[in-house]
Parts: structure tokens; C-alpha cells; sequence
């Protein structure tokens, strides 16, 4: 990439957040440096928009929009022995470090072809706008149907939807292979921690 690409790729790096908490506001959508997020009918979502160099030096804008059902959270939580998180605001789901990244439902991406704030904007609008439509049209079946779409907390999203669904023998089968976990909460590790709670209930 040359200097001046390089120059053009900051600025629209610099500018991306500063557009987002500005027309996100038309939509009432919460904003964290690059994501939006929005709950609606106990589903929560979010939407990674970002900017970002191509393999041949070429400038990409995309999105990636995810959902999770709050429950999801909230089962993580207890089983990490966390459960004063439940009572927090709902911003810590999207900004909380012990917190599950939701099924990708839709993505997309655009190659820039100028390399202008204008440009730039013009693509966020149109995400925006089907962030806004994904939402309305979206159900918890469009999670269950999607949990293994990114690998990112695949594993942890695959293993709580068994355990709220009350599949208990499921989930330990599921995870008798899986080691502890990516969370530890003290010396409390996630995947001991569902196992955990999953022979409390069996018993």
C-alpha cells in the first residue's frame, strides 16, 4: 500500500466512530468504538462495521451483524459464578469482557473505490439501514439456526443453548471433549463451570 493510501486508510479509520454516533442516533442504535448494538424483544444485537486494507491493497467496508437471546448471558454468568452481572445495565453485553458473541446473521462488504469520507458515508447509511431491517424480521430462530456460522464462542454458544433448552446430558456429552474453556472467573473455568451446573440440575 502506498503512502497516500495509508494516509486515506487512517482518516477513514478516524472517521468511521465519529459517523456512527452520529447517524446511529436516527435509529436510536447504542454505540461501542466501531459496533452498534440494540436489544428488541429479549434479543440483543449487534453490528461490527469496519474498514479495513484488502490482500491486494485495496480498501474494503463491511459488516458483520450478530444476535443473542439475553438468556445466554445471563446462563454464562451463573455458571461463572458471576451472577451480579445479571442486574447490570444491558450496555455489559456488548462491552463486558465475560460476555458470549452472538450467531452471525448477515454480513456484508463493499470495496471503496475512492477512498473518501463521502464515500465512507454513504456505505454506513446503507448498513444502517439493513441493520435496522435485519432487527425488525429477526427471531430467536434465526439463532438457533445459525450457531455454528462464525467459530468465535461457537463452542460456548452451542454449550449454553443446551443447557437453557435443559438438554443437561447433551451438553456434557457435547463438552466431554472440550477442555475447560475460554473464561476463567478466579480458578472457576467455564466449561467446568456449565458441567457443574449441569449435574446440579441432573441431580
Amino acid at each position: 500500500m502506498k503512502r497516500e493510501e495509508q494516509r486515506k486508510l487512517r482518516e477513514l479509520k478516524k472517521a468511521l466512530p465519529k459517523l456512527l454516533k452520529e447517524k446511529s442516533k436516527k435509529y436510536k442504535f447504542k454505540k461501542k468504538d466501531y459496533m452498534l448494538w440494540y436489544n428488541l424483544n429479549d434479543l440483543f444485537f449487534a453490528n461490527h462495521i469496519y474498514v479495513c486494507e484488502t490482500i491486494d491493497g485495496g480498501c474494503n467496508c463491511g459488516y458483520e451483524i450478530e444476535v443473542k437471546p439475553l438468556w445466554i448471558d445471563d446462563l454464562l454468568w451463573k455458571c461463572l459464578d458471576m451472577e451480579e452481572n445479571i442486574k447490570e445495565p444491558i450496555s455489559l453485553r456488548s462491552t463486558g469482557a465475560f460476555t458470549v458473541m452472538g450467531a452471525k446473521i448477515h454480513s456484508g462488504f463493499n470495496r471503496m473505490k475512492e477512498w473518501t469520507i463521502e464515500e465512507l458515508e454513504l456505505l454506513v447509511d446503507q448498513y444502517l439501514d439493513k441493520f435496522y431491517e435485519v432487527i425488525q424480521v429477526t427471531t430467536i430462530e434465526d439463532f438457533y439456526s445459525n450457531l455454528n456460522k462464525n467459530s468465535y464462542h461457537e463452542e460456548l454458544r452451542i454449550s449454553l443453548t443446551l443447557v437453557h433448552d435443559e438438554k443437561y446430558q447433551e451438553a456434557l456429552d457435547y463438552l466431554s471433549t472440550k477442555g475447560k474453556g475460554g473464561f476463567c472467573n478466579g480458578s472457576l473455568w467455564i466449561n467446568d463451570g456449565i458441567r457443574e451446573y449441569c449435574r446440579n440440575r441432573m441431580d
